[in-house]
C-alpha cells in the first residue's frame, strides 16, 4: 500500500511526461484533421480529454508519457482509479484552468514545487497523486 508521501513526483518530471503525451496529441489531432476534417484544435481537446481520462483507467494511472518515465497517477485511498476520479481530475481541471486564464497552472506550478506531497491543483480535486511506485 503506497502513500501520498511515497515517491511523489515533482515538476520535472511530469513536466517530460506532459511533453511526451502532448507530442502524441497533437500528432493524432492532425491525423483526425486530415481524415475527418475537423478543425485540428476541435481534435486535439476532444482527443485529449479522452486520452487523459480513459488511458490511466485502461493502464493501472498511466498515460503513455507517464509509463515512458515511470510514474502514474494514485489515488490517495489507495483504491482503484475510477471514471469519476478521472473526470473530476481531467474534465472538470481542464475547464477550471481554461476559466482561470492559466492562473491555475501557475498555482498547481508553485503546489506541486512547494507541497511535499507534489499534488497540483487538479490532484486535490479528484484525490489523486502522481508516484513511481508500480500498481500492486
Amino acid at each position: 500500500m503506497i502513500s501520498v508521501s511515497d515517491s511523489p513526483i515533482g515538476i520535472i518530471e511530469r513536466s517530460f511526461a506532459l511533453l511526451i503525451d502532448w507530442g502524441i496529441l497533437i500528432f493524432a489531432s492532425i491525423m483526425a484533421y486530415i481524415i475527418f476534417g475537423n478543425h485540428v484544435f476541435i481534435n486535439l481537446q476532444v482527443i485529449a480529454i479522452a486520452y487523459f481520462t480513459f488511458t490511466p483507467l485502461l493502464w493501472s494511472g498511466y498515460t503513455i508519457g507517464k509509463r515512458v518515465l515511470a510514474i502514474r497517477i494514485a489515488q490517495v485511498n489507495n483504491s482503484k482509479l475510477t471514471f469519476p476520479t478521472m473526470f473530476l481530475r481531467e474534465v472538470i481541471g481542464v475547464i477550471l484552468y481554461q476559466l482561470t486564464l492559466g492562473l491555475l497552472t501557475i498555482v498547481s506550478i508553485y503546489l506541486v514545487t512547494t507541497r511535499d506531497d507534489r499534488r497540483s491543483v487538479h490532484d486535490l480535486i479528484a484525490g489523486t497523486f502522481v508516484t513511481s511506485h508500480h500498481p500492486d
